[in-house]
């Protein structure tokens, strides 16, 4: 199962980047497109539910006002990276993105009393290093691509601090890959209808829709193209979500988190294939250094995992 979860993990989330990428480029509605893409994994919960690929889960009202922070942070995660990759290049997003390991160690601290050794928060400083080199080198810079990046992060890492918290609300079934489905589809919804009030009523939302449509076809860009992205982008967001969860499933969260370094390093590589995005000498050493540090950050954390400290 492993190498087909992650296999798919790393389709989907490539796919989702240029979709999205090129749907932005056309589509300026950002907020609409976040809760766009967030909706569109509603149906195929409902058709995996009813289908029987997994069981529907048994959640009260109770447990989704619990979970209702962590729908939140999903939310927020969501229509941050939207933000920022519609403002900058996607390397450039990702290799901010790579800072996360970062955060997840400050808010495991905040939020699950989780201290490590210092040692671990030191090996931590490459990672700095290299995004600041990098960013300080980036041709498609913007104070705001990079704070939504940044953003993105925090949020993200709240939701997944607070779903490792809450981790025992409801019924969500049997197995633990049926388990991870079910909540990560529970959220979904969750963060759909947290999101809908803020995405109806700010510029750039859902009433900017029929405005932007009209924008991207008067840009040249064919009505079906344009259906085409919005349907991929939000199916290859819920399928690589939903495959992330999967992996995790399978394998320890260290795990977990080298294959997403990894991931990213494919991301980067591709997009700049795909997109022709100009890379500086500067800004190839800051993303090395980036992603390097983050796999001395997560060799060093599990050396002193195993050791207790």
């Amino acid at each position: 199962k492993l190498p087909i979860f992650v296999g798919l993990w790393y389709f989907f989330n490539v796919q989702y980047n240029i979709q999205n990428k090129m749907l932005l480029q056309a589509f300026k509605a950002s907020w609409a497109v976040s809760w766009l893409q967030l909706a569109a994994g509603i149906p195929i919960c409902f058709l995996m539910w009813a289908t029987g690929f997994v069981k529907k889960p048994n959640v009260t009202m109770d447990d989704i006002m619990k979970l209702a922070p962590s729908g939140a942070a999903f939310a927020a995660g969501q229509v941050m990276t939207v933000a920022s990759l519609g403002s900058v290049a996607v390397s450039f997003t990702h290799v901010v993105k790579a800072l996360e390991p970062a955060v997840n160690a400050i808010a495991s601290a905040l939020i699950l009393g989780q201290v490590f050794h210092p040692i671990v928060y030191a090996s931590l400083l490459p990672v700095f290093f290299g995004v600041a080199l990098a960013s300080s080198s980036e041709l498609s810079f913007t104070m705001f691509g990079f704070l939504t990046a940044m953003a993105s992060n925090f949020c993200f890492v709240t939701r997944n601090v607070l779903a490792t918290k809450l981790g025992s609300v409801g019924d969500m079934g049997t197995d633990k890959t049926e388990r991870k489905t079910n909540q990560l589809a529970v959220l979904t919804m969750v963060a759909t209808a947290v999101l809908f009030p803020i995405a109806l009523v700010l510029p750039g939302g859902l009433l900017s829709i029929p405005a932007a449509w009209q924008g991207a076809i008067a840009k040249g860009v064919p009505a079906d193209k344009l259906a085409y992205m919005m349907a991929t982008s939000g199916f290859y967001f819920f399928m690589y979500q939903l495959s992330s969860f999967w992996v995790l499933s399978q394998v320890p969260p260290i795990t977990h988190s080298v294959l997403n370094t990894l991931k990213r390093v494919v991301i980067i590589v591709v997009s700049i294939v795909v997109f022709g995005t100009p890379v500086t000498t500067m800004g190839s050493i800051g993303t090395a250094t980036a992603i390097g540090g983050v796999m001395l950050y997560t060799v060093t954390k599990k050396y002193y995992s195993s050791k207790g400290k």
